[in-house]
């Protein structure tokens, strides 16, 4: 299996990060959908965010050892970062959500303490910042930016580099998106384009930190803002990927432009 590992370090991550990921997602979405009789508590969907994670751990230790497992939980813990981007990484999602709420005349509902009573209620606001921002940036972002993102920023550019990892990215997510029946076509095409934007995003932090736990608190925030924004109306949430959408595209003018190339982990940001 090491063997294996070292000849094809990044398909034998991406497959492990689906089997271990998969391994709970599919029972769920079939349960959810009613085709088996099954009861699995929700909290195992955030258990299963984190199968990049554990994908990432078992293929470095495979092929680098325990150095390669260091410098990844190094990354993780690297928060040491230029000013300008360590403000982009913390306050881009909340400007996101605050332009949109702006642009669909939800802000005073936010200001004014409503819309996080509503959230509030119930626990929701909790189990938002909980399962759906942190524990699936800390999850995730290890394994999709900490170990697949640097292997293909050291064969391609920064464009390519996205394009490749977006559609495995955006295809792990398959289970859990099927398991909620309200998500139709339209809600997957926004779904799509959603990760596509949020790849854009992330290869940039990550050009400009090197550093995974910047990417996982951007992760963790964008979700967050994302589901507050939901929250307000369908149209802010809209709006919401428009706007991440639209700095995406600006992001990849930016590469076409500039051109930046290859880099390996020691070179600087570009």
């Amino acid at each position: 299996m090491k063997t294996l590992f070292r000849r094809y370090p990044l398909a034998s991550y991406f497959v492990l990060a689906y089997l271990f990921t998969w391994s709970v997602e599919l029972p769920m979405m079939l349960a959810a959908r009613g085709m088996i009789a099954l009861q699995l508590p929700h909290w195992l969907e955030a258990l299963a965010a984190f199968g990049p994670f554990v994908a990432a751990i078992v293929v470095l230790q495979a092929t680098q050892g325990v150095v390669g497992v260091k410098q990844l939980f190094a990354s993780l813990t690297h928060w040491r970062v230029p000013g300008i981007w360590l403000a982009a990484a913390l306050l881009s999602p909340f400007l996101v959500m605050l332009l949109a709420l702006l642009i669909t005349g939800e802000l005073d509902r936010l200001f004014s303490g409503g819309l996080f009573n509503e959230l509030s209620a119930g626990g929701k606001l909790a189990e938002l910042i909980l399962f759906g921002g942190i524990l699936r940036g800390l999850g995730e972002e290890p394994g999709w930016r900490g170990f697949a993102l640097p292997v293909l920023r050291g064969r391609f550019g920064p464009l390519l580099a996205t394009l490749a990892l977006w559609p495995v990215w955006l295809l792990w997510h398959l289970p859990s998106f099927l398991m909620r029946p309200e998500f139709q076509l339209g809600a997957g095409i926004g779904f799509s384009l959603g990760i596509l934007s949020a790849a854009v995003w992330c290869t940039l932090l990550y050009d400009k930190t090197r550093s995974v736990l910047m990417i996982a608190l951007w992760h963790a925030l964008i979700n967050i803002t994302r589901g507050i924004t939901l929250a307000a109306s369908s149209a802010a949430f809209l709006v919401f990927g428009q706007i991440m959408l639209g700095i995406g595209l600006s992001i990849i003018v930016y590469w076409l432009l500039k051109r930046p190339g290859k880099y390996s982990q020691e070179h600087d940001s570009v």
